[in-house]
């Protein structure tokens, strides 16, 4: 029956530890490229690393690891934004925020799909 009627706590301690990890490479990649396409990749894989782990565990529902890996996403990618939008001159500004809008659109379909491997599989009786 797996954990039917058994609701599990989240371990935000170890999806911020995720978080934190993922905020390290995206933010080193961001200083050493600057390019928005290395920089979603970059925080796209620690993304992928978590949605495998829950994968392999397999106790997590669609809607609890969409939840997971959107908020390890945006917990990883928060510095690096802050780095590129911030000391963005005026000119350059309306050219960020678009690609931080595409970004976006592509964070959260790169969050369903991860979403979508990383659930339980289906149990017949």
């Amino acid at each position: 029956m797996g954990n039917l009627f058994l609701r599990e706590k989240e371990r935000w301690g170890l999806w911020s530890f995720w978080g934190v990890i993922g905020a390290m490479l995206t933010t080193y990649v961001a200083m050493a490229t600057e390019a928005p396409l290395y920089i979603t990749l970059s925080a796209m894989c620690v993304v992928i690393l978590v949605s495998s782990w829950m994968l392999y565990s397999k106790r997590y529902d669609f809607l609890r690891a969409l939840k997971v890996t959107a908020y390890v996403l945006c917990f990883s990618v928060l510095p690096a934004l802050t780095l590129l939008i911030i000391p963005a001159t005026k000119q350059q500004r309306g050219e960020l925020i678009m690609q931080s809008l595409l970004f976006a659109l592509i964070a959260l379909i790169g969050c369903v799909v991860c979403a979508l491997i990383a659930k339980r599989p289906k149990q017949y009786y």
